[in-house]
This record gives C-alpha cells, sequence and structure tokens, in this order.
C-alpha cells in the first residue's frame, strides 16, 4: 500500500469515532422531546411522591431515634423535630431535577426509542400504568422500608454483639 493510502486509512481510523459519536447525537431525542416525554410520564407528580415518601421515612426514623434518646418527648418537641426534617426537603426542586435527567435519558434513548415509549405509555395499558404508578411507589417505599428496618436492626444488633465481644477481646474483661 502506498503512502498517500495509508495516510487515508489512518484518517478515517481517527475520524471514525466522531462520525460515530455525531450519528449518535443527531439520533438523540432533543431537550424538548424529554421533556414532552417525562410530562406524559408524570414524572414531576412521580418525583413529588417518591420526595414525600422519603420525608416520612426520615421523618418517622428521625422521631424513632429522638425518642429513643428523649423517652418522654413533648408533642413540642416532636414538632421541632418535624419542622428540621421538613426543611431538608423544602429546598429540594422538582426542576432540578428534570433538569439533571434530561441529559441521562438523552444519552441512553434514541428518538426512536422514546417514540415508541412514547406509543405504549399514551395506549390504555400504558394510561393504567402511569395512573397506578404513585400508588405502587409509594407502597413498594413502605415495604421497602420497613425490610430496611428489620434487616438494620437485626444487624446493629449483631454488630453492637461483635463490638462487645472485640472489647472483651481486647481488655481481656
Amino acid at each position: 500500500m502506498n503512502r498517500r493510502a495509508l495516510l487515508v486509512c489512518a484518517l478515517l481510523l481517527l475520524l471514525a469515532p466522531a462520525f460515530v459519536a455525531a450519528q449518535q447525537a443527531s439520533d438523540s431525542p432533543d431537550r424538548v422531546q424529554v421533556l414532552q416525554f417525562l410530562d406524559l410520564m408524570h414524572a414531576r407528580s412521580q418525583m413529588t411522591v417518591v420526595l414525600d415518601g422519603m420525608a416520612k421515612q426520615i421523618r418517622a426514623g428521625a422521631e424513632e431515634s429522638f425518642k429513643k434518646k428523649v423517652p418522654d418527648a413533648t408533642p413540642e418537641q416532636l414538632a421541632k423535630l418535624d419542622k428540621i426534617c421538613d426543611s431538608m426537603f423544602a429546598s429540594l426542586s422538582i426542576d432540578d431535577f428534570i433538569d439533571a435527567i434530561v441529559p441521562i435519558y438523552q444519552k441512553h434513548l434514541t428518538k426512536a426509542d422514546l417514540a415508541a415509549a412514547t406509543a405504549f405509555y399514551s395506549s390504555p395499558a400504558g394510561q393504567k400504568i402511569l395512573k397506578e404508578l404513585p400508588s405502587i411507589m409509594s407502597e413498594s417505599m413502605q415495604a421497602g422500608a420497613e425490610v430496611g428496618r428489620k434487616t438494620l436492626a437485626a444487624k446493629s444488633e449483631d454488630l453492637n454483639r461483635q463490638i462487645a465481644d472485640l472489647v472483651k477481646e481486647s481488655t481481656g474483661k
């Protein structure tokens, strides 16, 4: 092969990733398409449900922890604790979450993927799933929190026992 042909092949090999990336970028949905899909998916209300569920779980955990430390906690103290927990979520913006996930959808989905998903979620079955999803998510979070609480309680007891054993072993007491 002559020198010129080698140079052309080398240039093609070097530029191939750029051509592929440009092709993929043109096949990616634009921001408006992703936002329309997220609206169809009721993403804002679903995120609100998730954040509300998280807030409830954190509030319940904080109250449980506080009551262990202050067994005779007054309603006023618990109300202050609730305000503290609520303030953690007050500064969270759904718009910030949406802005953060749009590029993720653009990275992982093509225009065709988004069109197919839109077609499904526009169908009666898709609409049923969307209607039930907030309840499914809420109930799933409650079930998951209970599983986590039981597991962590058991692990915590085991950890405390192991630490006590290690202390005895280390101190000889």
